[in-house]
């Protein structure tokens, strides 16, 4: 595909609740516009605080009404009023004028070959008619859930017969040592056949400064170990926050570790003012930390976080010591992405069904006083943002 003036690409990054298909998207764009710096760039969102992420130059975001996944194959409107049926009507129709007007030379979508719900179907069918000439990309984390779980939904949601006739490329964000998800997942041959393993994608650098100044202050003074919780964006971290806060009012005498809370901007009300309280009367900070918060996780001795593929990339990268509650549900995604790296020894965790403030305190002060230091051997590789974007630009050759 020879590029006729600007090269044009488009993100489809449906996030709803959490942050990291927009994180992840964003490190890969920051390794596009290092290769080809003249590229424009625009991604398609619904998360609401996508605004509040820094962006390369000549890129931008366009807002969608944001929809959130409640459980496999059911989605709800997360602000307006309306039927999930008719905001899906709304979001297609935004992402095919979208899609018809920008015109882009590749398109990549995240996670879902189809879309939530189907939405992409028409966008998609639309520029193979229009702009015959664009590139498709489907990018997939490391691990989706569950094997039946997904083989189950992409069979039933045709994504397997939409991802094989439409996309040029597949990308896999993870590597096939650490989890061989086309196996897993019984993708068909053709399918595996346009599948690239990338590595784990992550920053390709801590920031030199601050992006919320006011938040240096915050760092620790460096005289105790630090602790630092994180449950990403926020959203269902509550009880494990509220588990390190009763971990801490169970040590006696002076705390052997500085502590801090990073709340994330999804973190439920009621539970961050109750988080607040307690913080105070145990001499925790706690905080959202934004885009600022890797400078916190740099200077950890001890992070304690969910599994989330952004925040698990992130402690890979730095090479942390680490505690990991995986959330719940509804996908087997985080849990099994815990339990395969903690056999490597790179991780220790805790089932969120036998957490409890006792075995925090006891998980906190094992990984503090006797961690075993992983072999880097055992890491796995951390080239997916380089190497997508690499993928992606070959394929205007």
């Amino acid at each position: 595909m020879r590029v006729r003036g600007q090269l044009k690409i488009l993100i489809y990054s449906q996030d709803g609740y959490g942050l990291g298909h927009l994180r992840r998207n964003v490190n890969i764009i920051h390794q596009l516009k290092k290769i080809y710096p003249s590229a424009t760039v625009l991604i398609i969102v619904d998360s609401p605080v996508a605004p509040f992420f820094e962006l390369p130059p000549q890129c931008d975001f366009i807002k969608i009404p944001t929809m959130v996944k409640v459980d496999y194959g059911v989605w709800q409107s997360n602000c307006l009023e309306m039927d999930c049926a008719s905001l899906l009507s709304v979001r297609s129709e935004l992402i095919q004028e979208i899609v018809l007007n920008y015109r882009p030379h590749i398109f990549l979508v995240d996670h879902m070959p189809q879309g939530a719900l189907g939405e992409l179907v028409d966008p998609i069918r639309m520029l193979k008619k229009y702009c015959p000439d664009t590139r498709l990309v489907l990018g997939l984390r490391d691990i989706l859930g569950a094997p039946d779980a997904i083989r189950q939904v992409w069979t039933n949601e045709q994504a397997f017969e939409i991802a094989e006739s439409n996309y040029d490329k597949i990308l896999i964000y993870g590597t096939a040592d650490v989890y061989d998800s086309l196996s897993e997942y019984a993708f068909p041959q053709a399918l595996q056949a346009k599948s690239v393993y990338c590595g784990y994608v992550t920053r390709a650098e801590i920031p030199s400064s601050f992006m919320n100044e006011g938040m240096r202050c915050l760092l620790p003074d460096g005289r105790k170990p630090f602790v630092l919780v994180t449950g990403g964006g926020g959203k269902d971290a509550g009880a494990m926050m509220a588990a390190f806060v009763q971990a801490v009012a169970q040590f006696e005498g002076e705390l052997p570790f500085d502590g801090m809370i990073s709340t994330g901007p999804f973190l439920p009300e009621d539970q961050l003012r109750e988080l607040q309280a307690q913080a105070r009367k145990l001499g925790l900070k706690i905080a959202d930390l934004g885009e600022d918060a890797i400078h916190f996780i740099a200077r950890a001795d001890l992070v304690v976080s969910m599994a989330g593929y952004n925040t698990i990339s992130e402690l890979l990268f730095l090479r942390k010591n680490a505690l990991i509650v995986p959330r719940r549900g509804p996908s087997a995604e985080q849990t099994m992405r815990t339990q395969i790296l903690a056999r490597r020894g790179l991780f220790d965790w805790v089932h969120p069904d036998e957490l409890s403030g006792e075995v925090m305190r006891q998980k906190i002060s094992e990984r503090l006083n006797h961690r075993t230091v992983p072999d880097d051997r055992d890491y796995p590789s951390l080239d997916g943002a380089i190497v997508a974007a690499r993928e992606m630009l070959g394929l205007l050759d």
